[in-house]
């Protein structure tokens, strides 16, 4: 174990691994700070680049700006009231308040120190958790996978946003892009329409790039189009203009006012590791329920949504809890518990690394530096937070007009260099306009790109188990940890079902 300890530490802590760690915790910031950007964007955009880098330092790249991007939504969301990431909607509650009362710099920091507090919260649970169930995952088959497939994607949809026909209907959509290309069982090609292009299936990069980059360009395009930029510009102004004969000695957070909100931090860790844990949950979620209870058992509840410190406290605990714990189907079962979650197994794949409990065991180096590189990161994002704070607040003035073009042709590029392939550049074409329309019908995307991921294993499990028992359907019941997924499956349907015909 020390030997294995020693290699991986050489791995993480190598110079170059250490430089495109604190790139990214920039990049990741600096993204989410700006309205309408992402750390997912960034991360969907750089995936083709992840060709020309050691494996170490692509994670390095991509774990910081996840992190990054997490604490970075907060910035726009407690500076201008606008969330820079859907994740920080509830920080925005009690963070615009705040600043309003004079208060940005202590805002801002309980934010920032929050944030790290949650974020190493799951990651420790992510490192000692990961392995055992890997462990037990390797004693799995093809009837115990596929039940797991399918409990999995029942969960991904019904909790997609309280949305359960709409997250299930996606999940199908997923499923089926997924297929296209030729069976894995008889080679034979299938929904080709003829195209031999196509016979290799829809490549990873492509999909990923155009649901979450070209349709986010396209959206904000659009609102650029009907409304000016300008009227941001003036908002900021106004909001300036409240702020006259602001004294930032003043408003430093003290030792007493950082322990105050330690038990609201530490409730935001507590919810947003186990909701990062259920795949399809979400930071959004995770957000919300630990404001709600950091409320519920707060001394002061009253000052929540008038600029609480406990309310940012837990908000952003919440959301940034759910940045190691979201891995943890991913390592132990090769199943995404979120949209990042499947960009990183993206990136896996692409490295030659297959997701699941065989990526702990043929991996073992690579994966454990990816532990230490979590740490770490959490670390940056303290340090480079703390130093450049007081800049970071002006990044949401930016205004997108600059940025959506740069990010279109970055995406056209970065998904035609990765397979010099003109057939790449037409899905990822496609799977914008795609998720542009489910974008304006409401849809959620995530179940739509992890039915995508999960697809294909799903479909090899259940031809596996079909051919085990002879073309005979009760051989998926055969086991009881399947029945016990089917029971689960079942029991959450009934209850999303009745949860929002209460709501109704």
């Amino acid at each position: 174990m020390l030997d294995l300890l020693i290699e991986a530490s050489a791995l993480a802590f190598h110079p170059y691994v250490l430089m495109y760690v604190m790139l990214g915790v920039l990049l990741g910031i600096t993204l989410g700070a700006i309205p309408g950007l992402s750390g997912d964007m960034a991360i969907a955009l750089l995936l083709p680049f992840v060709f020309f880098l050691e494996p170490a330092m692509a994670m390095g790249l991509l774990v910081g700006i996840y992190k990054g991007g997490l604490f970075g939504g907060s910035i726009a969301a407690i500076s201008f009231g606008v969330p820079g990431t859907p994740g920080a909607a509830a920080t925005s509650i009690d963070g615009y308040q705040a600043k309003l009362k004079g208060k940005p710099s202590k805002a801002l920091h309980t934010a920032l120190y929050s944030s790290v507090i949650g974020d190493t919260t799951s990651d420790l649970v992510l490192i000692f958790i990961a392995v055992p169930l890997a462990a037990v995952a390797l004693t799995f088959g093809p009837i115990e996978f596929f039940a797991l497939y399918a409990f999995s994607l029942i969960l991904i949809a019904a909790l997609s946003q309280g949305m359960v026909a709409k997250g299930l209907a996606v999940a199908a959509i997923g499923i089926l892009l997924a297929m296209i290309g030729r069976d894995p069982i008889t080679g034979a090609t299938r929904l080709t329409f003829g195209m031999p292009g196509l016979s290799g299936g829809l490549s990873l990069i492509p999909v990923l790039i155009g649901i979450f980059a070209i349709s986010e360009v396209v959206i904000q395009g659009s609102k650029l189009w009907r409304r000016k930029v300008d009227k941001l510009m003036d908002d900021v102004a106004e909001q300036a203009s409240l702020l006259q004969g602001y004294d930032i000695r003043k408003d430093k957070l003290t030792w007493a006012e950082f322990k105050f909100t330690l038990k609201a931090t530490y409730i935001g860790a507590a919810v947003g590791t186990f909701i990062g844990a259920l795949p399809g949950a979400g930071q959004s979620l995770a957000a919300f329920m630990s404001y709600g209870l950091a409320q519920r058992f707060s001394r002061k509840p009253e000052d929540f949504g008038k600029g609480s410190l406990e309310g940012i406290a837990s908000a952003e605990s919440g959301n940034s809890a759910t940045a190691g714990s979201t891995f943890i189907p991913l390592f132990a079962f090769g199943i995404p518990g979120s949209a990042t979650a499947a960009l990183f197994g993206a990136a896996f794949i692409l490295m030659g690394m297959t997701p699941g409990p065989s990526l702990l065991t043929d991996n073992t180096e690579i994966i454990y530096a990816l532990f230490l590189t979590l740490i770490f990161a959490n670390l940056v994002n303290l340090v480079l937070g703390k130093v450049l704070l007081p800049y970071y607040s002006r990044i949401a003035m930016i205004q997108p007009g600059f940025m959506i073009p740069g990010v279109f042709i970055l995406a056209i590029v970065g998904t035609y260099a990765a397979n010099n392939s003109v057939v790449d550049v037409w899905v990822l074409l496609f799977a914008g306009a795609l998720g542009v329309t489910l974008r304006l019908m409401s849809f959620p995307l995530a179940p739509l790109v992890l039915g995508f991921i999960i697809g294909p294993g799903a479909e090899r499990a259940l031809r596996q188990s079909m051919i085990m028992g002879g073309g005979d359907w009760a051989v998926l019941i055969k086991s009881p940890i399947a029945i016990g997924f089917y029971v689960a499956a079942f029991a959450l349907i009934l209850l999303f079902t009745f949860a929002l015909r209460a709501k109704k």
